[in-house]
C-alpha cells in the first residue's frame, strides 16, 4: 500500500467514527435542561427512556424476545441552577440531580427544552458554552433553541423554534440561520419547533440511529409516528 494511500484511509477514520449510530455504545448519558420549561417540551425524553434496560425489564413478558437484549444503560441528568425543585408548567416541581455547575459537559444527548425569553440564568450559559464544545449531540424543543442562541453557541448555524416565535426569534438573535421548520439539523444540532414537533423529531432520530426493534417497540408502546407530520410543515 502506497504511503499517501495509508494517510487517506488514517484521515478518513474519525469520518467514518462520527457516523456510527449511537447504539454501538451500550451506555448513555443524556442531560434534560428542564428548569422553567413547559412539561410537554421534554415528554420526548421518554423515547430515549423507551430504549434502556431498566425500561425492557420492567416490561417484562410485554417486550418481544428480539427486543430483551438490545437495552442500553442510561443515566439521566435532571440539570438546574440549584438543587432546589425545579418548577415547569403546570404548576410542576421536579427535583434535578445536579446543576449546571457540576452537570458533565461530555453527555451523549443534551435536551434543552423551552423556557420563557426572560429565563436567562448566567451559570446555564456557561454550561451551554462549555457543553456544546464536549456533546455529542444536542436537542432543543420549542423555544429551547432561542434558550441556546443566547449564549451565542448557534451563531452561523441554522435552527428552528415554536412557529409562533420564529419572528422574535429573527429579531433577538439575527446571527442565526432560522428556518420555518419542524425540526432543522445542522451538524450535531438539532431544534424543533413546538412540543408536537420535538416528540417527531426525536422519534426520526431514534429510528435512524438505534436498533430497529426496539425503537419499533418503543414508538408502538407510545403511539407515536415521526412519519405523519415530517420534518416540514404543510404550508
Amino acid at each position: 500500500m502506497r504511503r499517501q494511500d495509508r494517510i487517506s484511509i488514517l484521515n478518513f477514520i474519525p469520518h467514518l467514527l462520527s457516523t456510527l449510530p449511537l447504539f454501538t455504545k451500550m451506555y448513555l448519558q443524556i442531560g434534560v435542561m428542564m428548569e422553567s420549561v413547559q412539561l410537554s417540551d421534554i415528554t420526548c425524553i421518554d423515547l430515549f427512556g423507551g430504549l434502556s434496560n431498566e425500561y425492557i425489564k420492567a416490561c417484562g413478558e410485554l417486550a418481544p424476545p428480539a427486543v430483551r437484549t438490545l437495552g442500553m444503560d442510561i443515566t439521566f441528568h435532571y440539570i438546574s441552577t440549584n438543587l432546589e425543585p425545579a418548577m415547569m408548567t403546570p404548576s410542576i416541581k421536579i427535583i434535578p440531580t445536579c446543576t449546571y455547575d457540576t452537570a458533565p459537559r461530555d453527555l451523549d444527548v443534551l435536551i434543552i427544552g423551552g423556557p420563557l425569553i426572560s429565563h436567562r440564568p448566567p451559570t446555564a450559559d456557561k454550561f451551554m458554552k462549555e457543553a456544546a464544545k464536549d456533546a455529542k449531540l444536542i436537542m432543543t424543543i420549542c423555544t429551547g433553541a432561542m434558550w441556546l442562541a443566547s449564549s451565542g453557541v448557534l451563531d452561523g448555524k441554522k435552527a428552528t423554534t415554536n412557529r409562533c416565535a420564529l419572528g422574535v426569534a429573527k429579531q433577538m438573535y439575527p446571527e442565526v440561520d432560522w428556518q420555518d421548520e419542524r425540526w432543522t439539523i445542522d451538524g450535531k444540532f438539532w431544534t424543533s419547533g413546538g412540543a408536537g414537533a420535538g416528540i417527531d423529531m426525536v422519534s426520526a432520530y431514534i429510528k435512524e440511529h438505534f436498533e430497529k426493534p426496539i425503537v419499533d417497540f418503543t414508538l408502538e408502546l407510545l403511539d407515536f409516528d415521526p412519519t405523519v407530520r415530517g420534518r416540514y410543515y404543510a404550508a
